[in-house]
């Protein structure tokens, strides 16, 4: 909603060929949430949709917890809660290493900042291939926030795929 409080504003409207607007909290309520869980070749969805639950479940922020809604609602995934896994070693986000995850059942899984991602695949002897890459930079041109999603296992360290972040524009 626009509110002109002159002619004159309403005249030199006319003239704006272009608007810039700091999305984050202007026309957005800064919260981004999962909107999509996107596999890379040879992952299934509902893989992805599962380590990316899991590596979800320590994770209180609103995007952690909309990642474990996305895979409940889209995916069919029973919730989970940690305690569940009395096993499981909890890797907290920090700043440094700028992912998180979860050691449990053989496997160790990380989500987080692309680079970050690639990065601890890559320190594994693991691969990554070209459409993670892809896939990443579609969604930031779209305007939103990709996290990788890895798994290290008995088959080696890969990207599982990516989840799209969007923020919630405001009513």
């Amino acid at each position: 909603n626009v509110l002109a409080m002159s002619g004159r504003a309403v005249e030199a409207a006319g003239d704006v060929s272009t608007l810039l607007l700091d999305k984050t909290g202007t026309i957005t309520l800064g919260n981004r949430q999962a909107a999509e869980f996107v596999p890379v070749h040879g992952t299934t969805a509902a893989e992805l949709a599962d380590a990316a639950q899991l590596s979800s479940l320590a994770d209180e922020t609103p995007e952690g917890r909309s990642v474990v809604v996305l895979a409940k609602e889209r995916y069919g995934l029973r919730e989970r809660h940690q305690g569940e896994l009395a096993q499981a070693e909890w890797i907290a986000f920090t700043a440094q290493t700028r992912m998180s995850g979860v050691d449990v059942d053989g496997r160790r899984i990380r989500k987080g900042a692309a680079g970050s991602v690639v990065t601890w695949v890559r320190e594994r002897g693991g691969t990554v291939g070209e459409d993670a890459d892809g896939i990443t930079g579609r969604i930031s041109e779209a305007g939103g926030t990709p996290l990788l999603v890895a798994v290290e296992d008995e088959a080696g360290a890969r990207v599982l795929g990516v989840i799209h972040l969007k923020d919630v524009v405001k009513d």
